[in-house]
């Protein structure tokens, strides 16, 4: 029962994050689409008819991202408990829904190829349970999840309490967390370096102004058109160097961490 709840709460502020949906996307957004792709893609984890898992999928736009380079063959289910009728009704009605992706509140059945869990495992208080649960349930013997968390936890603030973030991770911690639950680490990284910079002096302002309000993730972006691209460029620049220093085994200091796992023993 504890551990239904924690997926509720999950779930939940995974969404409150999208609360601009039909507004522009969030640069932090846009950039870590075409990381997570053009890593998909360095580790030929995008060819083949895999079965994708999205989960706490939101409005399923990273899905769509995704699917739009895994080839005809591949599929997505995108599972996000929050989802009320009405939602996956109008998901399902949307113009651009990709023909071969799935929407549920309910817990999916079978197993996947490929499990996304970007900046979810934050939200669950119990996050080796919540994984391990995944891994053993979900993730078929030879599939793969590729994992994204908010980094150091020096820098959690009013931010992360104003989305139920439990913690932040270092690469230490978050490796230990999946290696715990079932998954080896086959390649890692830091993300949006420049990023770490802003948001420890924007830490310190907050700090000395006793703020208690907080911006409630990407979904506030409110940038205009020549803004979002020019830090939309920019970003996806810097993620670029990321993949090329993560191929090379470095594990550099950003504000976002990333992993790609397989199961032990896989």
């Amino acid at each position: 029962m504890a551990r239904s709840l924690q997926w509720v709460i999950l779930v939940d502020l995974d969404l409150v994050e999208r609360q601009n949906t039909y507004g522009l996307r969030h640069p932090w957004e846009t950039a870590r689409a075409g990381f997570i792709v053009r890593l998909l893609r360095q580790m030929r984890l995008l060819s083949g008819g895999s079965r994708w898992l999205d989960v706490g999928s939101g409005d399923a736009w990273l899905a769509h991202q995704v699917l739009a380079h895994a080839g005809a063959a591949a599929s997505a289910e995108c599972w996000d408990v929050n989802y009320s009728d009405d939602d996956i009704a109008m998901l399902e009605a949307a113009e651009d829904v990709a023909p071969n992706i799935g929407f549920g509140a309910e817990r999916p059945n079978g197993s996947f190829d490929r499990i996304l869990m970007l900046d979810v495992i934050e939200h669950v208080e119990d996050d080796v349970g919540f994984v391990s649960s995944i891994v053993q349930d979900l993730l078929a013997p030879d599939g793969f999840a590729i994992v994204t968390v908010p980094a150091y936890q020096a820098l959690f603030g009013d931010h992360d309490r104003a989305l139920h973030h439990f913690r932040r991770y270092s690469p230490t911690a978050c490796r230990g967390v999946l290696e715990e639950s079932g998954l080896t680490v086959l390649a890692e990284g830091g993300l949006f370096h420049s990023l770490l910079v802003l948001r420890a002096a924007g830490l310190v302002v907050d700090r000395v102004r006793r703020s208690k309000q907080a911006s409630v993730g990407v979904g506030g972006w409110s940038g205009g058109p020549f803004l979002t691209r020019a830090m939309d460029c920019f970003l996806s620049t810097e993620a670029r160097v990321s993949l090329a220093m993560g191929r090379r085994g470095w594990v550099v200091p950003g504000l976002s961490y990333w992993a790609v796992c397989s199961r032990h023993g896989s």
